[in-house]
Parts: structure tokens; sequence; C-alpha cells
């Protein structure tokens, strides 16, 4: 369980550094906007002669596969006029994958069909052409971030078979929007077995960093926590992970968020965004701790704000089940 432990830490180590040279990228080619949709422009303006009768019979041959990876120079232009730099990059980098994988085709004509710019259709390798300039100075950047990319795959297939039969997922995290493989895999590796020798949820509470006062207690040197940093660390990626997406999970935050805000006018946008999300966090791993030991038939308990405070809303294990989440989205 360790291992796995880990290898879902590397992953989102890795996630992190890939973003950041993502980011990076996307910098670059928002100080140089300028000059690239003067490159695209004049681009556009060199091809628009090209007709069909110039196409090779290579070319031809090569349409039907090229067709599929096709972009408009105009979505490029207006990308990078909207500012919108992350999509533009997303674009580039998608492009050098497929043109290294067809590295030979021929470029595909462009259509004539209307005398806009809109209407004109340039392939990846034209794409890649018209920005090699630029390109050429992150291209270390560009390549460190595929390679990157390539390991996040890598590990994500490997946590996802590895967890794929476990019954806690097949049973219900699969049904749980914002819960894909990965997450899946941390929650099984930390959770499966302490569940099983935790009589209430408020062990697992503790044990994850989520208890009250645990939210200030800082590490210190010669003492020892009560609780896992590392998992805490992992819990508030299941909260960001249910915050990014539709479903219950965000559907519970925004309820909490505005409640915080009416109950306490004085708090920080940034605390009251935490403590929303703990409350999410807290009240699924209080439905997986159920559904774990119904599956095994250990006895279950209500929650401590259930039992002993009078609150009455009680969120039960199936109110969180609509249809399988991803936790990558990047």
């Amino acid at each position: 369980m360790n291992e796995i432990r880990q290898l879902v830490e590397n992953y989102y180590d890795i996630q992190k550094i890939r973003v950041e040279t993502f980011n990076r990228i996307v910098m670059f080619i928002k100080e140089n906007e300028k000059k690239i949709i003067e490159a695209l422009s004049q681009s556009l303006s060199e091809n628009q002669s090209l007709g069909a009768s110039q196409e090779s019979d290579e070319t031809q041959k090569l349409n039907a596969s090229q067709g599929d990876y096709e972009l408009h120079f105009h979505d490029a232009l207006k990308l990078l006029e909207e500012k919108k730099y992350s999509e533009f990059v997303k674009k580039y980098i998608i492009s050098q994958e497929r043109i290294e994988t067809h590295r030979h085709s021929a470029s595909q004509s462009l259509n004539k069909a209307h005398n806009t710019i809109a209407s004109h259709k340039v392939n990846e390798t034209q794409l890649a052409i018209a920005l090699s300039p630029f390109i050429k100075q992150i291209e270390n950047l560009i390549w460190f971030h595929n390679k990157l990319y390539e390991t996040e795959k890598e590990l994500y297939k490997r946590l996802d078979a590895w967890s794929r039969n476990h019954p806690l997922r097949t049973e219900y995290l699969n049904y749980v929007k914002g819960i894909g493989a990965v997450l899946s895999s941390g929650i099984i590796a930390w959770y499966s077995d302490a569940i099983l020798n935790a009589s209430n949820v408020s062990k697992i509470w503790k044990y994850s960093g989520l208890a009250p006062g645990q939210e200030s207690q800082e590490r210190r040197r010669g003492e020892k926590l009560n609780y896992n940093p590392r998992l805490k660390s992992f819990c508030w990626k299941i909260g960001e992970s249910f915050i990014r997406f539709k479903c219950f999970g965000r559907k519970l935050y925004d309820s909490f968020k505005e409640q915080t805000k009416q109950k306490h006018p004085d708090w920080t946008k940034g605390h009251i965004h935490n403590y929303a999300r703990k409350k999410v966090v807290k009240i699924f791993i209080s439905s997986v701790w159920e559904v774990w030991r119904k599956m095994n038939n250990l006895p279950v308990t209500k929650p401590y704000p259930i039992e002993f405070l009078g609150h009455k809303d009680i969120i039960t294990p199936e109110m969180w089940m609509e249809k399988g989440g991803e936790d990558e989205d990047e």
C-alpha cells in the first residue's frame, strides 16, 4: 500500500512540474503575442493562393488521414487576440505530438469556399512552420513538458490498473463524479485498512488531519503530529477535484461557502474557501468510511455532529453517486 501512496504523490508532483513548465510556455507566448499574430497572418496570406491543383499525388493520398488533424489559422489568431494563451499553447503542443507521428504528411490545401479568413484551413504542419522562429526559443521547454506528460500518463495507467477491480472502486468510487483513477487508488491505499480498524468516522477524520483544531497545527521539530500530513495533503486534492467539476461535491462546496459568508462576514475569501472545502471532504470521507465498513459487514455509527450535537442534515453515501469522474483535467 505504501508504494501506491508514493506513486500517487509522485503523480501529483510530476503534474505540478508539468503545469509550471506549461505556464512558462504560456508566458513566452504572451510576451511575443504581437509578433506571433503577424507571423500567423503572413503565413496565411502566403498560402491563400494555393489551390487543389498544386497538390502532389502524395498529398492527395494523405488528405483523408491528415484531415482529422486540421486546424484553423483563424482560430489560432482569435485565441491570441482574446488572450487565451493557454488554449493556444495546448493546440500547439498537441500539433507537435501529431506532427511527430505524421512526420511525412504533406500539407493540406486551403479551403477557398469563402473569401474570409475564417474559411481558410491550415494543417498543423503549416502552423508549426509559421511559429517555428518563436518555438525554437522554447523547444526544450516543450520537449520537457511532453516528457513529463508521457510519464504522467504512464503513472495514470499503472494506478488505474492497480485499483480497477477493487470492490470499493467498482461498487462505489466509480460512481462518484470528481473521483477518478488516481484519487481512487489513493483513497484505497490510504483508507481501506484504516477504516476497518476505525469504529467511528471521527478517528478517520483525526487520522486525516480533518478534526477540529488540526487545521492550524504546525509541524515542530521533536514533536509528533497526531495526524498524517501526507494524507492531509491528499485530502486537499480530493476537495480541489470536487470543486473543479459540476457534481454533488461542488454543490455542497457552494452551499457551505455561502452559509459561511453569512455566518462569518469577517472571514477572508481564502479562509471561507478552505473551510468549505474541508467540510466537503469530511462528509465524503464519512461516506467512504460507511460504505467500506458495510461492505465488510462491520457496524457503523452516525457522525458525532448528528449523534451528539443534534444536527439533522444527513448526507448519505448514495447522494454522492452520479457517474464516474476524472481527477486529471490538464
